[in-house]
Formats: structure tokens, sequence, C-alpha cells
């Protein structure tokens, strides 16, 4: 019941007229339907100032509260899985249809790359919103990036085209892009679903909860429209696939999905290399090679319309440039600063970096050893969330919707990184207080002093943390998912 009274008061705060979770609006998409009434009801459209800022932390603490009491009870058996997919199904259809775009701007970028493309016939990746001042959207963008590039891959640019062709005003689009991830956010529970039912049962309800029923999924990802979701449908997709042992298919998934955002392109190698050493001694040259070609395949299929010579990375160069305020490698970067008195603070992110990198190919070895050693498919899957985990801790951006990530797979890791994923959620949830730094701007004050000096250095911990767990699982040649026996392991011998 916790869990319930806390999504509904945050979704009725969220839906509030004014509430500081809003990003700047398109006209028809402000607040209305029943949570807005309630709102009004309840009173929360006549708060300003400091007591609207803590009903907002108020109300998402709830929802937190209520989501990781829900959690442990799933752990412990004492909800079903049924019970679970219900309240995800409800938890969806309310955020999609009765709370408003929250959190971020990001809709907009995806929309107005759609119209670049769509509209203007342009190439989105060379082409940026600030050479269309005109477009209806061009309010709306966030300023850092309306002379920035597209950044995500050919494959969701292709979705922004169709969409762009499908819904002239901005409302509309960004509808769509709010229905497509709760649809994808639905998609995978059922994915999860049907994964955790046939490797792990005793662990279905927990891991359809860690998903479907999480704030920052719901209220960060769902609402927001983010593609991240569509990202961790892939993942899931060729994970389930790996399991059923149908290879190809599942490379051809998460190439689709290294094609939506380029962190899924870490479990795509993973995939790769298991598929490859899998196969009989004689013929993993020929299994890689196929493989390979599906991943290749697939991924010029979707960038051929977009290559050209100004940024053949589509994107990937720009989006290395970028460095987010709550990512530990800020953190790290100001402290190389601090000991070189401001001259060395570059080497604190470039060894992060490489940090990132080491983990990552220690990763890749050990999947293949495992698959020599005809470990079972869990080994892949867990290696898959491990990359996931690394890079979200470790990338130069960390966003709360970057949780959504490794959150498929969350059920079958071992406590270090399980526990690190859902804190990490927690957390980045209860982080973001307003979204438009102007409209509140002592909040959002606070708000960065509390991400720079009590969040970050938190991730930083969590990260070493994983880290030690990691290496002493490689070194010392232990199971990569929780070592609960599982009751049934897919793709075994």
């Amino acid at each position: 019941m916790l869990a319930v009274a806390g999504f509904i008061a945050c979704a009725t705060y969220a839906a509030s007229p004014g509430s500081p979770f809003q990003p700047v609006l398109p006209a028809g998409a402000e607040p209305s339907g029943v949570l807005t009434a309630l709102a009004g009801v309840l009173g929360i459209d006549r708060l300003t100032g400091s007591w609207l800022i803590a009903a907002g932390v108020v109300a998402m603490a709830l929802a937190v509260a209520g989501f990781l009491v829900l959690l442990r009870e799933t752990w412990r058996g004492g909800v079903s899985l049924r019970t679970v997919v219900v309240l995800a199904i409800l938890a969806n259809v309310v955020v999609v249809a009765f709370v408003p775009l929250l959190f971020s701007r990001d809709a907009y970028s995806y929309a107005f790359y759609g119209r670049i493309a769509a509209v203007y016939g342009e190439n989105p990746y060379v082409n940026t919103p600030v050479e269309f001042p005109g477009d209806d959207l061009w309010a709306l963008v966030g300023p850092k990036w309306v002379d920035t590039p597209a950044v995500y891959g050919p494959a969701f640019t292709t979705v922004s085209y169709g969409i762009a062709r499908a819904f002239d005003d901005p409302a509309g689009q960004v509808a769509a892009y709010r229905w497509l991830a709760g649809l994808a956010c639905l998609a995978t529970v059922a994915v999860i679903g049907l994964t955790v039912t046939r490797i792990r049962p005793s662990r279905a309800a927990f891991a359809v909860a860690a998903f479907g029923l999480n704030p920052v999924v719901l209220f960060h990802s769902v609402a927001s429209g983010h593609n991240d979701l569509l990202m961790a449908l892939a993942v899931a997709g060729g994970f389930l696939l790996l399991v059923r042992t149908r290879t190809h298919a599942a490379v051809a998934l998460l190439a689709i999905g290294a094609s939506v955002k380029a962190p899924a392109l870490l479990p795509l190698v993973l995939a790769i290399v298991w598929c490859a050493v899998r196969a009989p001694v004689g013929r993993r040259r020929r299994g890689a090679l196929t493989h390979i070609a599906v991943a290749v395949g697939i991924g010029l299929a979707f960038s051929v319309p977009y290559l050209q010579a100004e940024d053949p990375t589509l994107g990937m160069l720009e989006l290395a440039g970028h460095e987010g305020w709550l990512a530990p490698s800020v953190l790290v970067r100001k402290i190389f600063g601090w000991l070189s008195f401001g001259t060395l603070g570059w080497l604190g992110r470039f060894a992060v970096a490489a940090v990132l990198v080491v983990t990552f190919v220690a990763l890749v070895r050990d999947v293949a050893r495992r698959a020599a050693e005809g470990e079972p498919t869990a080994s892949v899957g867990a290696a898959m969330g491990w990359s996931l985990v690394a890079l979200m801790l470790l990338g130069p951006v960390l966003l709360p919707w970057y949780v959504v990530w490794a959150l498929p797979l969350v059920w079958m890791l071992p406590k270090p990184p399980r526990a690190t994923v859902i804190a990490a959620g927690a957390a980045l949830g209860l982080a973001q207080w307003t979204t438009e730094p102007l409209r509140y701007p002592d909040a959002f004050d606070v708000n960065l002093w509390i991400g720079h000096w009590i969040l970050t250095p938190a991730m930083l911990v969590l990260a070493i943390w994983c880290l030690v767990d990691l290496r002493h699982r490689v070194l010392g040649r232990l199971p990569l998912y929780d070592e609960e026996r599982v009751a049934a392991e897919a793709g075994q011998g």
C-alpha cells in the first residue's frame, strides 16, 4: 500500500499546474485530467516558493520509499508476480495518460532532429536546431542543445523521422515519444518476466518490480519519453534470445539497440564473443564472422542515409566531449586538479576512462573463458549487466534515466552491483527537485550543491565497491551472477 500511495502522491504532484518537475511545455501539452484535478483539491497548485519545492521532495521520497519497501517484499516472496505485473501496467498507463512531460527537454531534441531530416531534408548529424529558428520547437529545445548535432543512434533518428512525418505539432510529437517509452517499458516488463520465470522463477516478481515499478523508470524515463527504454528493451530481449539459443537473432536485436543508443555496444560485443566461443572448436571463426556480419549489417542499414565525411562517427565524437555534473569522473577530475594546483585535472577524467576500458576488456576476456568452459548462459547475461553498471558509473555523464540500462538484468547480478543500481536509481530519483533552473534558482543551486558534494561522492564509492567485487570474481573465477543456484539454467550443456 505504501508503494501505491507513494506513486499516487508523486504522480499527483507532477501533474499539478506549475509543478517544478515539469520543463517548459508546448501548447496542448499542459497538465490536465484526474490527477491535475486532485492536485487542485489538495491545494498543491496553490503552494509557492520553498513550500512547493519541499512538497515535491516529500512526494518523490514517498514514491522511492514505497518502491524500496515493495522491492524488499518481492525479494522475500511476499508479493506475487501477477500483482506486480498489474501494478506496472496501471502505473505506466497513468504516467503516460495523466502526467505531463517531466524532468527533461530531451523529447524536444528528439523531435527537432527528426524534423531536420523529415521536414527540412537535412542531415541531423551535421545540421543543428540553431539553423532553423523558425521551427515551432525552437523555443522548447534546451539551450545546451540548440547548436549540437544529433548524438543518438541512426535507428532512433529514423524513428524520429517517422514521428516527424506523422505529427506536425510539438504536443503531438511529445505525446508520441512518451507513448513509445511507455510501450517499450511494458514490453521490457514482459520480456523480463518471460526470462526470469524460465531461469529463476523465485526472482520473477522482484525482477519485474525493479524495472516496471521503479520511480526512476516511471517518472524520469517514461514520463520524459526517453529512448533509453528502447535500448533497455533490446538488452532484455537480446538476453532472452541468448537463453533460447537463438544467437543470431540476439545479436541482431542488440545491434538495433546499439543503433538506438551507443551503450548497447557493450552487451553486443559480449554477446558476439560468447556466441563465437560457444561454437564447436572448428566452427568458432565462422561463428564469429557470421555474428559480426549480422551486427555490422544492421548498423550500416540504419547508418547509410546519414553517412557523410563531416562526422562519420554519427555523433559519437560529439558525445565523447560531454561531461555531466553528477558523474563520478567530475569529482575525480576535481581531486586531480586540487592535488596538482589546477594543472592535471584532465588526467582525472582520463584515468576514469582508462579504468572503464580496462574493466570492459577484462569482462570480454572473462566471458570468452567462461564460454569455453561451458558455463551457463547466465554468465553472459550477468556480464552484460556488469558492463552497463560500469558504464553508468564511470562514463562522463550520469543522469537518472541511465539507471534504466542495467535494470533489466539487475535481478541476476550479485549484491554489490544489484544494490548499486537500486541505490543509484533511488538517489538519482531524489536528486532532481526542479527541471528549469531559472524558475527556482535558489532551489536549483541547493540541488547542485547536494549533487556535487553528497550524491557524486556516493556514486564514486559505489563504483569502487562494484569494481573491487568484479575483480575478485574475475581473478577468483567466481560466478558473475548471484551465487544462489537457479532453478533451471537455460542454455547449459
